[in-house]
């Protein structure tokens, strides 16, 4: 249940249309473009804190990614950098950036970041990692991330950014977004697109890596259902589709 009296009513309504009720999603946007729009220009203290939230789910995807020895990450779609707080908690010494549309998350995660906190959050796009990393002084990651994050954008965006991380990264990408496990289950996403107005891509992520050139395997763990947050999203739910996926890199 939504707390009325902290929402701005816009935004109450839109998560009311796009996220409560038994029913199948009715009110999302089939353009990529118009759901960046809305995020771009969100300003609200009380959806930032939302945001901002610990979870279990945050810390299992910290501790495998820390698992992959990496010394410096960064985020796509950072949003306030709640996923890299929790990457920090686990391995302090990370170097952690993130990249987030927003300006306005970003100096709001800038603010609330913990004393101590060295991560450092770039307003841009993910189709622009080279540019944006450039641009602030980072010569390239260890791994380059996205949680929840490329599911929002459509294949031309997601294309820009896979080749643009493929570059960047020198031991992994990875992704925890929705993934077809199954040919029905893209199939099944194509069709829910087409029937709903929606703002989420259902990619198989694996196919969209493995043959790429650097790539030496690809990985798809399924998240624990305990920690995972089963959302109706009409006829696919989260937890049935929420994948991490690692792409390791020569």
């Amino acid at each position: 249940m939504f707390r009325l009296s902290k929402y701005h009513p816009r935004v109450v309504l839109w998560r009311a249309l796009t996220n409560m009720g038994p029913l199948p999603v009715l009110a999302r946007s089939r353009d990529a473009a118009t759901w960046q729009n809305f995020w771009r220009t969100e300003t609200l203290d009380a959806v930032f804190e939302s945001y901002a939230k610990g979870s279990p789910l945050r810390d299992w995807f910290a501790r495998k990614c820390v698992d992959l020895g990496p010394q410096s990450m960064v985020e796509l779609g950072s949003n306030v950098g709640a996923n890299l707080q929790a990457l920090w908690k686990a391995d302090s010494n990370l170097k952690l950036y993130g990249i987030e549309l927003n300006e306005n998350a970003v100096n709001w995660g800038t603010k609330n970041m913990p004393d101590g906190c060295g991560i450092r959050l770039m307003t841009g796009s993910m189709a622009d990692i080279e540019g944006v990393l450039a641009r602030n002084g980072v010569d390239g990651v260890d791994i380059v991330y996205s949680c929840a994050a490329t599911m929002h954008v459509n294949d031309e965006i997601f294309a820009a950014a896979k080749k643009q991380a493929l570059k960047v990264a020198r031991k992994a990408i990875v992704h925890l977004e929705y993934n077809a496990w199954t040919p029905a289950e893209m199939q099944n996403g194509r069709n829910w697109r087409s029937s709903f107005l929606s703002d989420r891509w259902i990619r198989d992520y694996v196919a969209e890596y493995e043959s790429m050139p650097g790539v030496t395997r690809v990985e798809c763990l399924r998240v624990p259902p305990e920690i995972n947050i089963a959302r109706n999203i009409g006829r696919l739910w989260v937890n049935d589709m929420t994948a991490m996926v690692i792409v390791h890199l020569q």
